[in-house]
């Protein structure tokens, strides 16, 4: 049975889950909990403070990423490797790449990493509305003065689907695998262990795409009932509505239209609750009469609203400054950082002033922005390999490589290397013999005991370099690009990086802690994580080097580090159309001005 909780928020509504999730673990029988892949975390916590140490453990809680890898580790399927994000841009430019003459539009942006991610969006937007490359390509003709775009973009979607194919799965399609798996167990008459007599609980969704909601409607016919909460009013939907609630009213048509159906055909009803009364703000008049204004465009306006303030500033950098030392404030009567939260619409516009604010007013910030491994020393290591082989300046090169500081080279040696490379000059011949000629150049025929020290570290370093590089050359000469990926790996390690990397890891730990030093091992795990991908998206196919440079430079730039919080209590800036925040107590909205707040319609997209 499908029932739906609906309210505005601060109804009550995943308060009312928790109790009848509680309620069931009273009578000894199990829940499972799903929640956006975000919250799932601060839901172990919740869930462990509402139910405590006895009943939590009959609660589990889920995304529907974790839960779709729960069915596939228990009916099959999960072994199947997965594309990462950067994955999906590199197969969108070899679509590219294969079209060729089919493409017009979009061919001329093949080598853009920009274009590449904005296509790989694209293709996963289409597959989260149930669209695949051909129903698109259907589609396309009847779309008016953009239909020539859309058909090139059904054909590199077409195209991308063809290559996924043979190299792993989309992660949008795990969702359909595991969807498909529960299905057929069903059919059997069977249902997985951790599946049997639970009841579902959906809270803190806005929406939900194709695959979940195929999911769910699996889930729905297996299981004997599925809660879902939902932010809306329960005012009837009316056609064109633009309202706040707009959104929610159309996820909950669509959920009764969907699993109407399959309710009737399973013989059980759909149940509706709705929670009028704004439970969260029942202390705190003004945000009460804020709420009500937003949500119906009128209210009540209370005798008096402390908790609002409103303060017009001059410009962001006054901004930024006059909300770290309200921070302040509330840091020193005892407020805990992790529960207040700075917004904005646009980040970039406010980074550099919240950051310089908050640090001089000592307040700890997180601030999640995305960070590319591209100019990482691991990264620069593989790239000058790779233009070493494909006969990029030797000088320029070995230089970089050796400067990375992963190669078995003491700082004396790496510098003797350089200053030799400088006054000399050498040519790819000249890098192959031994150096003999005086550090000092032309002139210095005698040699001191320094300048003889300075020429016997400079050939150290190049006989380390040369011979690694040149015995990859041999190795990797008419190989597959699975073969070119392994033997960098082995070059890199031969040249000394896994020591070096481990002693600079420990360097760092050292020098500015665990979270820094963990930052840095990650540098060196994402870029191999890389090399391994490329050899699994191009496995046993012969790619030149130039063309194996271009594409792992495409998924340099399209991979994000991320970033690990160096503290537990620190204050959030997040973004506006982003954020998924945990019930802070005290929010500071920057830039609230028309057209930021809510932002004016624009154009996005290819």
């Amino acid at each position: 049975m499908l029932k739906l909780v609906l309210g505005g928020s601060g109804s009550g509504k995943t308060t009312l889950l928790y109790s009848r999730i509680k309620a069931r673990a009273e009578q000894g029988r199990r829940s499972i909990l799903l929640v956006p892949e975000q919250f799932t975390s601060s839901t172990e916590g919740r869930i462990y403070r509402e139910l405590g140490d006895a009943l939590s453990g009959m609660v589990e809680s889920f995304s529907f990423t974790s839960l779709a890898e729960r069915i596939l580790s228990a009916e099959g399927g999960a072994a199947v490797q997965t594309l990462s994000d950067a994955g999906r841009a590199v197969l969108v430019r070899r679509a590219l790449e294969e079209l060729q003459d089919h493409v017009h539009y979009y061919y001329r942006h093949r080598r853009s990493a920009a274009f590449c991610q904005m296509a790989a969006q694209t293709i996963d937007e289409l597959k989260s509305a149930g669209l695949s490359g051909a129903q698109l390509a259907e589609l396309a003709p009847d779309c008016g003065p953009e239909s020539g775009k859309l058909s090139e973009l059904a054909l590199i979607f077409q195209g991308y689907e063809t290559l996924l194919a043979g190299t792993g799965m989309d992660p949008a399609d795990r969702l359909e695998l595991a969807a498909d798996r529960l299905e057929a167990a069903l059919a059997r008459g069977e249902l997985p262990d951790f599946l049997r007599e639970r009841e579902v609980f959906i809270d803190e969704f806005d929406t939900f795409n194709a695959p979940k909601k195929r999911l769910m409607g699996a889930m729905l016919a297996a299981l004997p009932t599925v809660t879902v909460a939902l932010c809306d009013d329960g005012a009837p939907m009316v056609p064109g509505d633009m309202g706040l609630f707009s959104g929610a009213k159309q996820v909950a048509a669509q959920l009764r239209r969907f699993f109407g159906g399959v309710n009737k055909q399973i013989g059980r009803e759909e149940y509706e609750e709705l929670l009028r009364r704004d439970l969260r703000h029942k202390d705190a008049p003004g945000l009460a009469a804020v709420t009500e204004l937003l949500e119906t465009g009128t209210c009540e306006v209370p005798p008096a609203a402390p908790e609002v303030r409103l303060f017009a500033a001059a410009s962001r950098e006054e901004e930024a400054r006059c909300t770290a030392a309200a921070i302040r404030r509330l840091m020193r009567q005892g407020v805990r950082c992790g529960k207040m939260a700075v917004v904005c619409r646009n980040i970039p516009d406010y980074r550099a002033a919240i950051r310089y604010e908050f640090r001089m007013a000592d307040i700890p910030l997180y601030c999640d922005e995305p960070t590319t491994p591209e100019f990482s020393a691991p990264a620069t290591a593989v790239r000058a390999l790779l233009a070493l082989l494909r006969g990029a300046d030797m000088t320029e090169n070995l230089t970089i490589l050796a400067k990375t500081g992963l190669c078995a080279l003491t700082e004396p040696q790496v510098c003797a290397l350089e200053n030799y490379a400088y006054t000399w000059s050498p040519n790819a011949a000249a890098w192959r013999t031994k150096f003999e000629k005086s550090p000092k150049g032309f002139g210095e025929n005698e040699l001191s005991d320094e300048d003889a020290k300075t020429l016997e570290d400079a050939e150290t370093a190049r006989q380390l370099l040369v011979t690694a590089v040149d015995e990859l050359r041999s190795k990797v000469r008419g190989g597959s690009a699975e073969q070119v990926s392994r033997e960098l790996y082995f070059c890199l390690k031969k040249l000394g990086a896994e020591e070096q990397q481990a002693a600079l890891v420990e360097a760092v730990r050292t020098a500015r802690g665990i979270p820094a030093a963990e930052e840095a091992a990650r540098e060196w795990n994402v870029v191999m994580q890389l090399l391994n991908e490329m050899a699994h998206l191009l496995g046993g196919q012969g790619v030149t080097f130039a063309e194996y440079e271009d594409l792992f430079s495409l998924l340099l730039r399209s991979s994000d580090l991320g970033h690990i919080p160096q503290t537990l209590d620190a204050v959030v800036l997040a973004s506006a159309g982003k954020m998924r925040l945990d019930a802070p107590d005290y929010v500071f909205v920057l830039g609230l001005a028309e057209g930021e707040f809510p932002a004016a319609p624009g154009e996005v997209g290819l």
